[in-house]
C-alpha cells in the first residue's frame, strides 16, 4: 500500500523533501497546505499532489494522510504539530522541533500521552556518510573520542539592514505583542526575532547536534554570540564539557561562509567530515602524519539526503513504532535542553515567549 505524506508550509525545504519523496517507490505526496490557496495549488501542480488546502486545518479534508512534515516557520511547530497530533496523524517536525526546552516538552507529552509518532527532523542522523561514521566510530577505529570541532556559517541576506538599524526602545521588543515599527526594513526570516531568527536555532542546531550524538548531554556549557540591535545571535561560539571532560566546540554564524566541516578527534585517528558536512558529503579517515588520508565517498542517487529520514518515518509507521530509535524524543529533549541554556547564556529571547513556561 502507498505511504501518503502531507507538508504544511511550503517554502525551499519543503520542495527538496518533495523532490526526495517521488524518489521514493513507496511513497507519494497526497496533500500540502499552506495559509496562501494559490500557492498550495502551485506546489501540488509541481509535485502532483492530489490535494492543495489554502489552511493548515483544509489540509486533512483531502485524502488519507499517513504522515505529515512540517517545513513552516520555527514559531509555528508547536501549533501545527499539535494540530496533527490532535488528529492522531504521525509527525515529522523540521528542525528545531520548537522554539524552546518547554515547546518541546509540551509536543513530546502530548504525542506519548496519544501514542502518536512524532520525530523531529534532524535528517543528518539518517545520511549514509553519519551511519558509516557512526559504525566506525562505535567500531573503536579511531580510538575514543576526545574532542570535536564542528562549524555552520553564511551571510545572511540583508545582514546590513540587520547591522545598521538602530534597536528598538529598551525592552520594546521583549514585551509581549511589540512588533517592529513600520519604518523597520523588511528582513529575511533568519534575521527576524518575531519569526525565531539567529544562527544558532537554524544551523547552530547542526553543530550542537553532532556533539550531544557523539558525546552525550553537555555536564557544562560555556556560549557567547554577538546579537544584531534587534536580539538575534548573528555570531554564536558554544563550548561543552562532556563526560570524561571531553570538549565540544560548536560554532554558527550568519556573518559569513564558513568551511562548515567537522573534525572528530580521536586517541588513535581522527575523521574529517568534509564541507558541507551535514548535508550529504563525504569524510577522511586521518592517522598517522605520514599516513595518506583513507576517503569515504558516498552514493546518494540523485536525493537531497531527505529521502533518508522520510524513509526512516515510513518504516517506523508501518511498524507500529511512536519513535525513532536512532533520534528519540529524549534525544530532542536533551538537545533542546542545551540549545534553551544556549540562549539563556547569550540573551536571547523572542517576542512572546518565556523559555521555561510553555
Amino acid at each position: 500500500m502507498p505511504f501518503h505524506f502531507a507538508i504544511l508550509g511550503l517554502g525551499n525545504i519543503a520542495r527538496k523533501f518533495a523532490e526526495d519523496i517521488a524518489l521514493i517507490p513507496e511513497a507519494t505526496l497526497v496533500a500540502v497546505g499552506s495559509r496562501s490557496l494559490e500557492r498550495a495549488q502551485a506546489f501540488a501542480a509541481d509535485f502532483g499532489a492530489e490535494h492543495a488546502a489554502g489552511s493548515y486545518e483544509a489540509t486533512f479534508d483531502g485524502p488519507r494522510v499517513d504522515a505529515v512534515y512540517i517545513a513552516s516557520p520555527h514559531i509555528t511547530h508547536k501549533e501545527l504539530t499539535l494540530l496533527c497530533l490532535e488528529r492522531g496523524i504521525p509527525v515529522i517536525c523540521e528542525k528545531p522541533m520548537g522554539l524552546n526546552l518547554a515547546e518541546v516538552e509540551a509536543m513530546v507529552t502530548i504525542a506519548r500521552e496519544q501514542k502518536v509518532y512524532l520525530m523531529e527532523a534532524l535528517w543528518t542522523r539518517f545520511l549514509p556518510s553519519t551511519l558509516k561514521l557512526k559504525e566506525m566510530i562505535d567500531a573503536g577505529i579511531i580510538g575514543d573520542i576526545q574532542s570535536i570541532r564542528s562549524d555552520f556559517g553564511f551571510r545572511a541576506n540583508d545582514l546590513h539592514l540587520a547591522l545598521q538599524h538602530p534597536p528598538l526602545g529598551a525592552g520594546a521588543e521583549r514585551r509581549a505583542g511589540a512588533i517592529a515599527p513600520a519604518s523597520a526594513p523588511k528582513r529575511n526570516r533568519i534575521l527576524d526575532p518575531n519569526l525565531g531568527g539567529g544562527a544558532l536555532l537554524d544551523i547552530g542546531i547542526y553543530p550542537q547536534f553532532l556533539s550531544q550524538f557523539l558525546l552525550g548531554e553537555p555536564e557544562e556549557i560555556h556560549a557567547t554570540a554577538r546579537l544584531s540591535p534587534r536580539g538575534v545571535d548573528l555570531d554564536t561560539q558554544v563550548t561543552c564539557r562532556h563526560a570524561g571532560g571531553k570538549l565540544s566546540h560548536n560554532y554558527s554564524t550568519v556573518l559569513g561562509r564558513t568551511k562548515t566541516e567537522a573534525l572528530i578527534i580521536g586517541s588513535e585517528a581522527s575523521l574529517h567530515w568534509h564541507p558541507r558536512w551535514h548535508e550529504p558529503s563525504s569524510f577522511s579517515l586521518l592517522r598517522g602524519k605520514n599516513d595518506p588520508p583513507e576517503n569515504f565517498y558516498f552514493d546518494y542517487e540523485g536525493a537531497n539526503g531527505y529521502r533518508y529520514e522520510a524513509e526512516a518515518v515510513m518504516a517506523d509507521v508501518q511498524a507500529g513504532r511512536t519513535e525513532n530509535e536512532h533520534w528519540s524524543l529524549d534525544d530532542s529533549l536533551a538537545l533542546h535542553r542545551t540549545l534553551t541554556a544556549v540562549r539563556e547564556q547569550i540573551g536571547v529571547r523572542y517576542p512572546r515567549e518565556s523559555l521555561r513556561d510553555s
